[in-house]
């Protein structure tokens, strides 16, 4: 079990930072991956690098492969819950452990770009020509898996983050015991295989430490400050003289038929092959044109077309993005509706996420019923009028004022509110008797009708 708990040692290691997951993989077979001496903590895994580690050992391994996509999962979640140091005997996770020590065969990826994960089902589809079959481990023996025919095998793992810490060490443990019947499944029927646990999105985010200010928390013992992370200079329009559009994302990348396509490092950066000679600026209209020259096997042309209007009731002229379109030769361009992608003109526009994917909150609503092309855009930020040299001016970000909680707050204080000023004007309404009995004098004599 050493061998096991140093490699979820690499996992803490590693580098946490927002939007990162963990991926183990192991197999039957032997000498796939590089020993975990050559191991990648510290190191956040992109798309590309993710591809070039899988490719080999899915082309070179065996034909039966193990997905178990669990809902959420983090470098966290190990530290906690798993015996990481051999301190913690009520381990959530003994079938991995188990796994990770007697397979021939094993690679640990602390960090793992999330987008990059979520596409490890169309890799894997991709590289073995074969759609993922949803199982559940009570059906596994009857699908009579061997090793001539291949098999593609998604398990799905819950994850519930709730208030109590037994309770989600209590799923974590559910999925550990679902993962180890697997494997003894394969392993009765001496099937050989290759497995791979990650997920799609990080259980918790962790605030960068390189972003801690000295007034703050301070530093910690012995600890080295983390460099702060370098970025890619913006998209700019024209390449010389003064900007007058601005592009920037953390992340771009588009998808047809299910292939994802990441325009990141081809857009942003010194090796960037974007040609924007296309685009164009005018008071009230602009165009930032990107062209690329091999996008999923042909050229693909993105346009941001963007306008400027005055809005009387504002007192101010405002900008939107207008349509998002993707076009490819002898083909019908794919055109989004950007409604939603609005600042005032002299600001920039800012959002976490801008997406046509459902999952990503879509956004961009597509003028077809079948949009042929999907977009994907992280921490972006657009301005196209009044862009005064290579810096943006302040962002109007697409965060609401009001979140969904802070509008149940509101009208629950409203209610109670009303409730309670309804009931102050009653009290004060109330008047007291001005006539009362004299025990001296007659009674007070109230007439009544016949």
């Amino acid at each position: 079990m050493a061998a096991a708990r140093l490699l979820l040692a690499g996992l803490v290691l590693g580098a946490a930072r927002g939007g990162h997951v963990p991926l183990l993989a192991w197999s039957s077979r032997s000498s796939l991956w590089p020993p975990l001496a050559d191991g990648y903590e510290g190191h956040v895994v992109g798309e590309a690098q993710l591809g070039a580690l899988l490719t080999p050992a899915l082309e070179q391994g065996p034909r039966n492969v193990l997905l178990f996509l669990q809902e959420k999962l983090s470098l966290e979640d190990f530290t906690v819950y798993g015996g990481v140091f051999g301190n913690k005997p009520d381990s959530a996770f003994p079938s991995l452990e188990s796994a990770l020590a007697e397979a021939p065969s094993s690679l640990v990826l602390p960090a793992v770009q999330w987008v990059a994960a979520t596409r490890v089902p169309s890799l894997l589809k991709e590289k073995l020509g074969l759609s993922p079959l949803h199982v559940e481990p009570g059906t596994l023996r009857e699908l009579r898996l061997n090793a001539s025919l291949p098999a593609l095998l998604l398990v799905r793992l819950p994850y519930t983050a709730g208030s109590s810490l037994m309770a989600l060490k209590e799923v974590l443990t559910s999925n550990d015991e679902i993962i180890g019947q697997v494997l003894s499944t394969l392993k009765e029927e001496d099937v050989p295989y290759t497995a791979l646990l990650t997920a799609g999105r990080p259980s918790r985010v962790l605030r960068d430490i390189s972003q801690v200010t000295a007034g703050g928390m301070g530093r910690q013992l012995l600890q080295k400050p983390t460099p702060a992370s370098a970025q890619h200079p913006p998209v700019r329009y024209p390449l010389s003289g003064e900007p007058q559009i601005l592009f920037w994302a953390q992340n771009f990348s588009v998808v047809q038929d299910g292939k994802w396509f990441d325009l990141t490092p081809h857009t942003f950066g010194e090796e960037a092959s974007v040609d924007v000679r296309g685009s164009s600026w005018s008071f009230n209209n602009s165009r930032l044109v990107l062209k690329y020259t091999n996008v999923l096997g042909s050229p693909l042309t993105v346009t941001f077309h963007m306008t400027s209007q005055w809005f009387p009731v504002s007192g101010q002229y405002w900008f939107q993005l207008s349509r998002l379109e993707l076009a490819v030769p002898s083909a019908m361009s794919t055109v989004f509706n950007a409604s939603e992608v609005m600042a005032p003109r002299n600001y920039s526009w800012h959002c976490a996420q801008l997406s046509s994917l459902p999952a990503f909150g879509a956004q961009l609503v597509p003028r077809t019923a079948s949009p042929s092309w999907g977009v994907l855009l992280l921490d972006v930020q657009l301005q196209g009028f009044n862009v005064t040299g290579l810096r943006f001016s302040y962002a109007s970000d697409c965060a609401g004022f009001f979140a969904p909680g802070t509008w149940m707050g509101l009208l629950t204080a409203l209610l109670l509110g009303a409730i309670f000023i309804a009931g102050l004007h009653m009290l004060l309404g109330l008047k007291t008797m001005d006539r009362f009995d004299d025990p001296k004098g007659p009674t007070v004599a109230v007439p009544q009708s016949e």
